[in-house]
C-alpha cells in the first residue's frame, strides 16, 4: 500500500457562545426570561436588581395587574360533597362511611370503590353502604357517585324522570353502537321505529358522561401574554409585556471595582462576569426587537382576524421571515411558548400561522373555509338541510376551486356539526 498526503476542503459551521445564548433567549417566554434574569442576578455581581414600582408601569401594561392576581382556591371533591349535606342528619356509622365514600369520588364524579371491595377491608352492617350511596347519588350534579358510565347516564335520566325502558335498554346494551352511529342496526334489533331510536339517542348524547369534569383542576395555569396589541384609528400599537426588564441593570459599583483593582485574578473574574452580563442584556434587546418586528408583520397579515372582523388568513413562517429579513427558524424560535393579547382574545403566536390550500392561487385558509361552512349550515333550511355533496359544491363555487367531499365532511365533524339526516328535525 502506498502512503500519501491529500488535501481536502470542507465547510464547518460553529456557533459561538453568544449565538447559542441568543437563540436560547429568543425561544424563552416572558416568564421564563424573568426566571433567567432572577437567577443571573443572584450569581452575577454586575447585575443590579431594583424592583419596578406600580407607579412606574404604564397603565396599558398587565404587569401591575399580575402582581395582584391570586390563584383560585382549590376545593377538593370531598369538600364539595360534604358541603351539600348536614352531618346532624346522619348516624355516626353513616357519617363515617359517607365521608369515606366522599374520599373515593374522583374528579370526574365517579365512585372508585365498590361495596365488595369495601367489605373485604372492613365489616359493614347490612344496608349501610346502600343508604350512604343513595344519599351520595342524590346530590348535585346529577350522575355524581356513579360506579360506571352506564350508571352515570341512568342516574341523570332518573333525576329528570326520563328513564324509559327503551333508554335503559340502549344504555345497558347498545352504547358501542351508538358511538359508531349505527342507529339502523339498533332499530332492526329492537324492532323500534328509526325516529324513536333517533330521539332516544339524542337524549343520551345530551347527558354528561363526567359530571364533575373541569370543576376540580389540580394544576392552575395562567397564560401571561408576551405582547399586547391595541388597535387605534391610525393603526395599531404594540406593547411588549416585559416592563420588569427595567428592574435589571449593570452595576456601576462593580464596574468601578473592576477598573480599579490591581489583582489579576479578581480582574479576570470581574471581566468574565461583566462580559456575561453585557451579552445577556444585548441578547435580550435583540429578542425584544425581533419580537416587536414579527408582531408588527403579523398585524399586517392578520389585521382583520386580530380585530375579530374576519377569518384567519394564510400565513407561513417563511412569509414573516421574508417580511422582517430573518431566517424562518428565527421566527419559529421567536413564537415558541408565546402569547398575544388583543382587546378581543388572547391566543398563541403559533395558532396564527396557517398554510394556504395548495394550487389555489387565492387567499384561502382552512379557517376561512371552516367559517363559511359553519355559516352555511347555520343559515340553511332546517327542514331541508344541505347534504355534504351540496355543501361541497357550494363552497367550491364560492372559493373558485374544487374541494373534495371528504374534506368538507372532515371539517364538518371538526366543527361538531351533525350530518344532514341528524340536522333534519
Amino acid at each position: 500500500m502506498d502512503a500519501g498526503i491529500t488535501l481536502s476542503q470542507e465547510q464547518i459551521q460553529k456557533l459561538s457562545i453568544n449565538q447559542i445564548q441568543s437563540l436560547h433567549i429568543l425561544s424563552l417566554s416572558a416568564e421564563s426570561l424573568r426566571d433567567l434574569l432572577q437567577k443571573e442576578s443572584e450569581e452575577n455581581p454586575f447585575m443590579d436588581y431594583s424592583p419596578v414600582t406600580n407607579n412606574s408601569i404604564s397603565s396599558d401594561s398587565t404587569a401591575s395587574f399580575l402582581n395582584f392576581v391570586a390563584a383560585p382556591e382549590n376545593r377538593s371533591v370531598k369538600q364539595f360533597i360534604l358541603e351539600q349535606v348536614n352531618p346532624s342528619n346522619f348516624t355516626t356509622p353513616q357519617w363515617a362511611l359517607f365521608s369515606y365514600l366522599a374520599d373515593h369520588v374522583d374528579t370526574r364524579g365517579y365512585l372508585t370503590i365498590t361495596e365488595e371491595e369495601l367489605k373485604n377491608r372492613i365489616p359493614l352492617p347490612d344496608g349501610l353502604f346502600t343508604s350512604c350511596l343513595q344519599i351520595l347519588q342524590n346530590l348535585d350534579p346529577a350522575g355524581i357517585g356513579a360506579i360506571s358510565l352506564k350508571d352515570c347516564l341512568k342516574l341523570q335520566l332518573q333525576r329528570k324522570h326520563q328513564l324509559t325502558p327503551l333508554l335503559a335498554e340502549l344504555i345497558e346494551n347498545h352504547l358501542p353502537e351508538i358511538g359508531n352511529k349505527n342507529t339502523a342496526h339498533i332499530g332492526q334489533l329492537l324492532k323500534v321505529p328509526k325516529k324513536e331510536i333517533f330521539s332516544a339517542i339524542q337524549l343520551i348524547k345530551n347527558l354528561n358522561p363526567a359530571p364533575l369534569e373541569g370543576m376540580f383542576e389540580t394544576d392552575v395555569t395562567y397564560i401571561i401574554p408576551d405582547v399586547i396589541i391595541k388597535f387605534t384609528p391610525a393603526g395599531h400599537e404594540i406593547t411588549l409585556n416585559d416592563g420588569w426588564v427595567a428592574s435589571y441593570s449593570m452595576s456601576d459599583y462593580y464596574i468601578r471595582m473592576m477598573q480599579s483593582t490591581t489583582d489579576e485574578n479578581i480582574k479576570k473574574y470581574f471581566q468574565t462576569k461583566y462580559t456575561r452580563c453585557r451579552l445577556l442584556f444585548y441578547n435580550i434587546e435583540r429578542r425584544r426587537q425581533t419580537l416587536y418586528n414579527l408582531t408588527d408583520a403579523i398585524c399586517h397579515y392578520q389585521h382583520n382576524y386580530l380585530k375579530n372582523q374576519g377569518p384567519l388568513s394564510p400565513m407561513t413562517l417563511a412569509d414573516i421571515a421574508k417580511e422582517i429579513g430573518v431566517h424562518p427558524s428565527t421566527i419559529s424560535r421567536s413564537i415558541k411558548n408565546k402569547y398575544l393579547q388583543t382587546s378581543h382574545m388572547t391566543l398563541s403566536f403559533k395558532s396564527l400561522f396557517q398554510r394556504p390550500f395548495p394550487k389555489t392561487g387565492k387567499n384561502i385558509s382552512k379557517d376561512s373555509l371552516k367559517k363559511e361552512l359553519y355559516r352555511l349550515v347555520k343559515s340553511e333550511d332546517m327542514l331541508h338541510p344541505y347534504s355534504d355533496a351540496q355543501l361541497t359544491n357550494i363552497l367550491s363555487s364560492q372559493f373558485g376551486r374544487t374541494f373534495s367531499r371528504r374534506l368538507i365532511q372532515k371539517y364538518r365533524t371538526e366543527l361538531h356539526i351533525q350530518n344532514s339526516y341528524e340536522r333534519c328535525k
